[in-house]
């Protein structure tokens, strides 16, 4: 092995620098070539919603977590300075995207710092600059620099846990290990299979060639270390969640996924399911259950029944997913990664380099196959890191930001691999035939990359916001391909067409909308809308069964109060905008309506309570002109009062509600009327 080498400041901030700016510069294009730059989709929709989430409602949000709970906290401190980064599932300021997505790069950039490091000290400088350069020019962690995903941070946590546990295994003091257990134990909190990478390194920890109590003592230091890291989380979802959820309940879902039954495409284990149909049906085999644990372990136990009741199948799906995790080929994970690769002009340069996937997972290879034996004692972090998460990544499915993490580490086997073999010809026909082997492995399918590994309905969804319509109707059009009855697609052309004028044919999608899923509250919301003036009978029907089926869903609430009040059924109508405001009292709409109501009534009193929680300064222009009439009509019926006090309702003490969105469409948010 080289001598040991500490890399001087110069070569850490070039290094840096090299990988920051590579980054910086993919951030840069996306902002201009990516269409969902502003509006996560997906995974990352459900990330800053529930960052969102945090924001209003505290860390008590959402409990018994769904996802790992660590990347929307890091997001939720990113978003302080902004009093509001949107509404639910819509798009974000630029100032925040560009904010998160630069502090990725940064932390990603560091990520590269630690693996000169930790190489420097294991592997010398030649394997150092080696392994660090080829993590600098990676192409997956450049692109996932550039998405609202947990992939850099955990990616981050993981090296800096390794890099601790290499330094603790030097310094032999049982301190050290509890950096190790707090590092590990976050990443965890960001991605829960960080959690065998804590058992990992806790054997390695216990098997140091020391006493075997001091040993004891540094693996427990770890353990409890990352316990306690963990405690909040579990006690979280245990007090406030009212069910045992350690970290988050997803694990069971994507267990069953990644090894149930069956040989196409969404059943070979290698990527998630997309939102819509298949993804409910999935949803529908827990429906009887009501706590996350239970519907989570239930999911494990389908997956171990069909197991065991197939395991050639089973076998064949993990050879399936084996020459997945070592192909040339990244698996997208609900994102369109081809279209947005070949956007982005630093993509495509990188794949022509060496951190391109496929040269990379060789250059990997190559390293564990040459330095398989007389590794050092501080070497053996990063072989047990890697091995716990290819091994996790395994069990569960595969998917390209899963890999990133093992693409790392890899770095500097590979960097170790280089540095030992030299550019001598032999080792370069050793590095062309294993290259060859990787992009000879026909998993996956190009089919499955292109086609099953996104939700057409979100990418277009993005179009609409973007007012493309053309671009969103080909999106839609496409979901419907793979699944006519995908109800988003429908609901969502309907829209399109309504917008065009053309109603008829919207009536027709949001009925077939209707018929295709009968649960699905906001195709009934949007036929009534649409009946509203030609059929208010027909309409107060579609509004009633919306609210029926979603009992919190504002917009239909809103909707229903306005055609009831539009016939002269005050009482119920105020009974509807009270539910609304009460649903969502930070939106200033309903309590505009309500004050409207009320002043019909000859409650004047009340009407000028709910009026004054409105901040006319933040209003849309149809709500403040009817702000604006509304608050001349009753203040002249508060004037012909008598001067003694006349018994009022109770009334709201709401503060400070926001403004509908101006994305919202109408029926969502409830049309003005």
């Amino acid at each position: 092995m080289t001598d040991l080498w500490i890399p001087s400041p110069r070569t850490r901030w070039w290094v840096f620098l090299l990988a920051f700016s590579i980054r910086l510069w993919s951030v840069a294009d996306s902002s201009v070539s990516d269409p969902a730059f502003l509006y996560p989709i997906i995974d990352e929709q459900t990330n800053v919603d529930q960052a969102r989430g945090f924001l209003e409602h505290g860390p008590r949000h959402e409990t018994p977590y769904w996802k790992p709970p660590g990347y929307p906290a890091l997001l939720t401190l990113l978003a302080l300075p902004w009093s509001d980064i949107g509404s639910t599932a819509q798009g974000v300021p630029a100032s925040f995207a560009w904010t998160v997505k630069v502090f990725q790069c940064l932390l990603d950039s560091i990520s590269a710092l630690l693996i000169l490091q930790i190489t420097a000290l294991t592997a010398g400088r030649k394997a150092a600059l080696l392994a660090s350069g080829l993590y600098a020019i990676a192409s997956m962690p450049v692109f996932f620099c550039g998405q609202m995903l947990d992939t850099t941070v955990f990616t981050f946590l993981i090296l800096l846990s390794v890099s601790l546990a290499r330094n603790a295994l030097a310094t032999s003091h049982w301190s050290g290990w509890i950096q190790v257990g707090m590092a590990i134990g976050l990443a965890s909190i960001t991605r829960a299979t960080g959690l065998p990478v804590a058992v990992g390194l806790a054997l390695v920890a216990l098997l140091q060639p020391r006493r075997w109590s001091i040993c004891l003592v540094h693996s427990g230091a770890l353990l409890g270390a990352c316990a306690l890291t963990l405690l909040p989380i579990a006690t979280l979802n245990w007090k406030s969640g009212d069910d045992l959820v350690l970290i988050s309940s997803n694990g069971g879902i994507n267990f069953y996924i990644g090894n149930r039954s069956g040989d196409g495409i969404g059943e070979d284990g290698l990527t998630s399911v997309a939102a819509g149909p298949r993804w409910n049906r999935l949803l529908e085999k827990s429906s009887h259950l009501s706590k996350p644990s239970q519907r989570s372990r239930h999911y494990y136990q389908l997956a171990l029944d069909e197991m065991v009741a197939d395991p050639l199948q089973w076998a064949r799906q993990m050879v399936r997913k084996g020459a997945a995790l070592i192909s040339a080929q990244d698996v997208p994970n609900n994102k369109n990664l081809v279209d947005e690769t070949r956007r982005n002009l630093p993509l495509r340069i990188l794949a022509w380099l060496p951190g391109a996937s496929g040269p990379l997972v060789a250059l990997i290879l190559v390293g564990l196959l040459i330095s398989r034996r007389g590794l050092a004692e501080e070497e053996w972090p990063v072989r047990v890191a890697m091995l716990m998460l290819l091994l996790t990544t395994w069990a569960f499915f595969i998917a390209g930001r899963y890999r990133v993490p093992l693409m790392a580490l890899g770095c500097i086997v590979a960097g170790r691999g280089l540095a030992t073999l030299g550019l001598r010809w032999r080792s370069l026909f050793l590095y062309l035939g294993v290259w060859l082997l990787v992009l000879a492995i026909p998993v996956p399918s190009r089919a499955l990359v292109e086609d099953y590994c996104i939700d057409p309905v979100a990418i277009g969804y993005v179009h609409e916001q973007r007012d493309e319509p053309e671009e969103a109707t080909r999106w839609y059009r496409r979901s419907l391909e793979q699944d006519p009855d995908d109800v988003r697609a429908l609901h969502n052309l309907g829209h399109i067409a309504q917008q065009a004028g053309d109603i008829p044919r919207a009536l027709e999608l949001f009925r077939q909308a209707t018929t295709t899923r009968p649960d699905h509250s906001p195709s009934w919301n949007s036929l009534g809308a649409l009946l509203a003036p030609v059929d208010p009978l027909q309409a107060r029907i579609c509004f009633e069964r919306a609210v029926a089926e979603e009992p919190r869903y504002r917009g239909a609430w809103i909707n229903l109060g306005q055609l009831l009040e539009s016939h002269g059924d005050l009482h119920k109508a105020l009974d509807a905008f009270q539910r609304a405001r009460r649903i969502d009292p930070d939106r200033s709409l309903a309590p505009i309506l309500e004050a409207r109501v009320q002043q019909k009534l000859r409650k004047p009193r009340n009407a000028m309570r709910l009026l004054q929680m409105v901040d006319p300064a933040r209003l849309q222009p149809g709500s403040a002109e009817l702000y604006q009439q509304l608050l001349q009509q009753v203040e002249q019926q508060l004037q012909l009062l008598p001067t003694e006090p006349q018994q009022a309702d109770p009334a709201p003490t709401d503060e400070s509600p926001e403004d509908d969105s101006p994305r919202d469409r109408p029926e969502e948010r409830g049309v003005v009327g």
